[in-house]
């Protein structure tokens, strides 16, 4: 058996994987973000990254898959913004929803290949990438309860109905980014965190109390 952990010009096999890996990754953010995944081919994603398709296949099964790792990289960068700027506003609700969603909007505008990725060429893909669109939504819905958590914890609903209302308050602000980008990114940005912040803040003072 060959000895896959060999070096090569002084660098370990595994870093050399993941160093090609990433390079695959970098190209398929661009070329998905930018002609979209269904026009996209595993050659023109290779051709960016300056590798032959036999590196394409050392770390993805298929061209899905590879939109799978995009998509969970793009939705972390934006969740990731969304987190830091929330964390260094005010302690109120108000402020911090605020934050959050100018983090949110600002990611989403910084990248239009990002916001292209996360918002347009997932869907209808198929049960993989609806499986990871469902655990990024988990994700999002999460933050959102911790964000309002006072809202949250006064309220006399269940549990499970607060995670369905957080998922709600996800899906209403991703249908706000998704028909900005559709009408190509007209308005400004300021609209969309206002829109956001109104439609978010009228669920939580709706919310029946203990």
């Amino acid at each position: 058996m060959a000895d896959t952990s060999r070096n090569y010009r002084g660098e370990p096999r595994h870093l050399r994987v993941h160093d090609r890996r990433t390079r695959i990754l970098d190209a398929a953010v661009e070329v998905f973000g930018t002609v979209g995944y269904r026009s996209a081919t595993v050659d023109a994603v290779c051709a960016a990254a300056s590798l032959s398709k036999r590196y394409f296949y050392e770390s993805f099964v298929d061209r899905e898959m590879l939109l799978l790792a995009c998509y969970e990289r793009c939705a972390g960068e934006i969740h990731d913004a969304m987190v830091r700027a929330a964390s260094g506003a005010d302690e109120s609700i108000d402020a911090r929803l605020r934050a959050a969603l100018v983090g949110y909007f600002g990611a989403i505008a910084d990248d239009p290949r990002r916001a292209r990725i996360t918002l347009l060429e997932i869907l209808g893909v198929g049960p993989a990438i609806d499986a990871a669109y469902s655990e990024q939504t988990d994700v999002f819905a999460a933050s959102v309860e911790a964000l309002a958590w006072t809202s949250f914890a006064q309220s006399s609903l269940s549990a499970a109905t607060l995670r369905l209302l957080a998922a709600g308050i996800v899906g209403a602000v991703t249908t706000i980014a998704r028909q900005w980008l559709l009408t190509d990114r007209a308005g400004d940005q300021r609209d969309l965190v206002e829109s956001s912040f109104v439609l978010v803040s009228a669920v939580l003072e709706r919310l029946p109390r203990s």
